[in-house]
């Protein structure tokens, strides 16, 4: 019996050294400490998803979002203006439609020409009035369209409508 418990017992140790990671296996790479040392890789992480989330692979305009967030879009707006910009002009800030009612739409978003119109209300018209630009010729520039656009989904809120109201292809409660 008592080689029986000798033989067992080799037995059981030889499985026991066949099962254990042999130790210079698990020192030698020691990926771990590699990967918390590396500050390169994470900060190449942190880049990549930086510039994911401001310039997704989908973004058709995206050569404007970058000044259309110092214009003060948010970006949840960003998405809903890009495929605007995409739509109307495919972005392109030189485009005008002459057939639009009012006088064509102009510059990246197509702004309506009516906005530039003296009104009854606004004798300069409404984007000259507050102060956004000097005649509709300046819906050209990108700086001036984005801001038209601005001002315009900031007209739509102040009176009760939804923030792109005013391009009606599109569903004016996305933002």
């Amino acid at each position: 019996m008592h080689s029986l418990t000798r033989t067992a017992a080799i037995c059981i140790a030889a499985a026991i050294v066949l099962v254990a990671p042999r130790p210079s296996a698990s020192i030698a790479p020691q990926p771990a400490v590699q990967r918390a040392v590396t500050p390169t890789t994470a900060a190449t992480t942190t880049t990549t998803t930086t510039l994911v989330a401001s310039f997704p692979l989908d973004a058709r305009c995206g050569k404007w979002w970058s000044l259309a967030r110092q214009i003060g879009f948010t970006e949840s707006m960003i998405p809903t203006l890009d495929r605007v910009i995409y739509r109307e002009s495919r972005c392109d800030p030189s485009q005008h439609n002459p057939k639009d009612p009012n006088g064509g739409s102009h510059g990246l978003t197509q702004v309506n020409g009516f906005w530039c119109l003296p009104s009854r209300y606004y004798p300069l018209g409404y984007l000259q009035t507050i102060g956004v630009l000097d005649s509709c010729a300046d819906l050209y520039k990108p700086r001036v369209s984005l801001r038209a656009t601005m001002a315009l989904i900031n007209y739509s809120r102040g009176v009760g409508l939804c923030a792109w109201s005013q391009w009606a292809w599109l569903d004016p409660c996305e933002d």
